[in-house]
């Protein structure tokens, strides 16, 4: 009886192991690559500012979340309170907006500190929206936070699920 219990516990361990290496979302730098003649994606990565921030409203605004407040911190980075009032499962959402330049990657010191903000401030999740790719070493940050990154060419198939327009 010890036997299976162990060997149940083993097995357990071991699924819990596979399944956290299997179970990113995140489209990494291979993901340039593979998207690098995508002329829908280069129109995402030129958007402008102000059409970026039109675009991450139009998302949040589309899936029920209320725009509270927005902040461009700098040329390249717009923060978005977003409130989901459904009860129960309502809060606030940190939204972050990065505008990345051509040949850049997001790295992980912007994935950590969206992730101190959003534990500072109490929020349900924060998001991060890029218009560029995130670097490998993002997925270790992510593993446990509440977070949701979205790289480019994930943030042009959530707009054409909802059937929201882009710049082009």
């Amino acid at each position: 009886m010890i036997e299976v219990i162990v060997f149940a516990l083993i097995l357990g361990f071991l699924a819990i192991f596979l399944v956290k290496k299997t179970t990113t979302n995140i489209a990494l730098e291979e993901d340039f690559e593979i998207n690098r003649t995508d002329s829908e994606v280069q129109d995402l990565r030129r958007m402008s500012r102000q059409e970026f921030e039109r675009a991450l409203k139009n998302l949040l605004e589309d899936i029920d979340l209320r725009i509270v407040e927005t902040i461009w911190v700098n040329d390249e980075e717009v923060d978005i309170l977003a409130h989901n009032p459904a009860p129960v499962i309502g809060g606030d959402y940190i939204v972050q907006g990065i505008l990345v330049p051509d040949g850049h990657y997001v790295d992980s010191i912007r994935v950590i500190g969206l992730s101190d903000t959003v534990r500072a401030e109490k929020a349900l999740k924060g998001i991060l929206v890029s218009t560029g790719f995130f670097t490998e070493e993002v997925v270790k940050y992510t593993e446990g936070a509440p977070m949701e990154l979205i790289n480019v060419s994930k943030f042009r198939e959530l707009l054409r699920a909802r059937g929201l327009p882009w710049p082009a």
